[in-house]
């Protein structure tokens, strides 16, 4: 009897995590996939220059794990950011910040959103923006204004500020990144 109940509980189980699993939607399931592929690359021993391997990562999953990461925040420097994939390096993206909260509602107006496009540019593990376009608000601004709504959110969330025009360290393990339509090819 105790080993029926067993196998019924057991069943009962399965059917409950498949429920949970199928119950999940599509963003997370790509957020949690990309975070499973940066895991696995951070987990892998370092390879010569001519053995790299690579892992794909799609616009869509991308965009789903920025959001993720963004809502894991306590208080997130930015509201919103949003990337569009193109190809040869390109990218094109959103990137949002709440004005009031920073004190430059006054300054620049009540939303601050920034509609970029740009080359990736990535070397020894670092990477950048080479900014070919800047919006704000749907007029163009120099890099300059992004840079000083970056440095006063970093100022008022006591995180460390650069600029727009610096090196960023990729995740542990990523040599470069190359950029094509929807996609990035992660070489690690």
């Amino acid at each position: 009897m105790k080993t029926v109940l067993n196998r019924y509980a057991s069943i009962a189980l399965v059917a409950l995590a498949v429920a949970l699993i199928g119950g999940i939607d599509q963003a997370t399931k790509d957020a949690l996939n990309v975070r499973h592929i940066l895991r696995t690359i951070e987990r892998q021993p370092p390879r010569s220059a001519g053995d790299d391997l690579t892992a794909e990562v799609t616009e869509t999953e991308l965009n789903a794990y920025i959001d993720y990461r963004l809502a894991q925040e306590k208080e997130p420097v930015c509201d919103s950011l949003t990337i569009k994939l193109l190809g040869h390096n390109h990218v094109q993206g959103t990137l949002s910040f709440d004005a009031q909260r920073l004190n430059l509602d006054t300054l620049l107006g009540d939303n601050l959103n920034f509609v970029f496009r740009g080359v990736l540019l990535t070397r020894d593990g670092t990477a950048r923006i080479d900014l070919i376009s800047l919006h704000l608000n749907g007029q163009p601004v120099k890099p300059q204004v992004l840079d000083f709504v970056i440095h006063t959110a970093t100022l008022i969330y006591r995180t460390e500020s650069s600029g727009i025009d610096d090196w960023y360290e990729l995740p542990k393990g990523i040599k470069r990144i190359m950029v094509n339509n929807a996609v990035a090819v992660l070489y690690y």
